[in-house]
């Protein structure tokens, strides 16, 4: 994606409009439907994210696929993912699309929330830009690098020292930002020497900074950065139907993706602020979108780890680290057919 950055202080008032607008139904959870006909449909909240991944739901949303359903879909688009794990407890959302190990996160640490699938897998769209003299993790030993702790680029970054550096995260000066755009405007304004960024910052300062160039990115690391979808747990238990429709409408928009490309960028895109189908197409080849057989395949195992299994090593990883309460994922996944 190649979308301008939109200002921070456009962002928090956008924030702040959506979050007064989470959990609103118009006109009692009347609506009109796309041929001009008043029905009773189901209101529901959706939040997410600027995020590509995320956007087949806009596919769903402008071809009809809730309302198909008895579904008066609202999608929320809230950048301050420090609020997610309230917003989706206190069911002022219903649905909430971000990254599965912040879900992780916020689930063992009390948000009333369950798995219902999964998105996408970064796959080279999320990465570690540093300046010149930086170039390998060993050498961010005292420098300081941006990130947002609240998403998956913590847990991406510190896997990757993990694995393959002689630091901790101790060794490494770390600057939390509010979220992984602040994070890409603090390096290319120069006041860190490397941030975890995602598209389409990361392009950005790569074209900008001069010198600038990746380190690792999420393609080196399979399976730290993905995208699922929750649902509140009370919503779900009185609405089943719901989440079983929800379900259904991002394949049927997953594979219209696939049928129609060109077509469902304009739609993919149509949903965020300063976001081109050019955009989207660009940031489509840094990311591996699920439909129903990657998610039957996640579910199964067959592909290789299960998404239990990948959902399990994160929360161990976190326990590990004193971030979680619990370990105990038997309940997160209790949708699951």
């Amino acid at each position: 994606m190649k979308k301008r950055i939109v200002s921070l202080i456009g962002a928090a008032v956008l924030t702040a409009g959506c979050l007064a607008g989470c959990g609103a139904q118009p006109d009692g959870g009347k609506t009109t439907g796309a041929e001009g006909k008043s029905g009773d449909l189901i209101p529901v909240t959706m939040a997410f994210c600027t995020w590509t991944g995320y956007s087949p739901m806009f596919i769903a949303k402008e071809k009809g696929y809730f309302e198909e359903a008895g579904i008066n879909m609202d999608i929320q688009v809230i950048e301050d993912e420090s609020t997610y794990a309230s917003l989706i407890t206190r069911g002022s959302i219903q649905f909430l699309a971000t990254a599965v190990d912040p879900n992780i996160k916020m689930f063992a640490n009390g948000a009333d929330d369950r798995y219902v699938l999964t998105m996408d897998n970064s796959n080279g769209a999320d990465g570690l830009v540093a300046v010149e003299g930086i170039e390998t993790l060993d050498d961010l030993a005292g420098r300081t690098v941006a990130l947002d702790k609240s998403a998956s680029s913590y847990y991406f970054f510190l896997k990757a020292l993990e694995a393959d550096s002689n630091l901790t995260e101790a060794d490494v000066q770390l600057m939390d930002m509010g979220d992984t755009t602040e994070a890409g405007l603090a390096f290319m304004a120069g006041n860190v020497d490397a941030a975890i960024m995602w598209e389409p910052e990361l392009s950005e300062a790569l074209e900008m900074v001069e010198g600038a160039h990746t380190v690792i990115t999420s393609a080196d690391y399979p399976d730290t950065i993905m995208d699922s979808l929750v649902v509140n747990t009370a919503f779900a238990a009185e609405h089943p139907e719901v989440v079983d429709a929800v379900e259904e409408a991002w394949y049927r928009a997953v594979d219209f993706l696939l049928a129609n490309p060109d077509e469902a960028h304009e739609l993919m895109a149509s949903g965020f602020e300063e976001v081109t189908a050019e955009d989207i197409a660009a940031d489509c080849e840094g990311l591996d979108i699920y439909g129903r057989q990657e998610n039957e395949d996640l579910i199964s195992g067959a592909g290789g780890r299960s998404i239990k299994d990948i959902s399990q090593e994160m929360a161990d990883f976190w326990m590990e680290k004193g971030e979680c309460d619990s370990n105990d994922l038997s309940d997160f996944f209790l949708l699951i057919k």
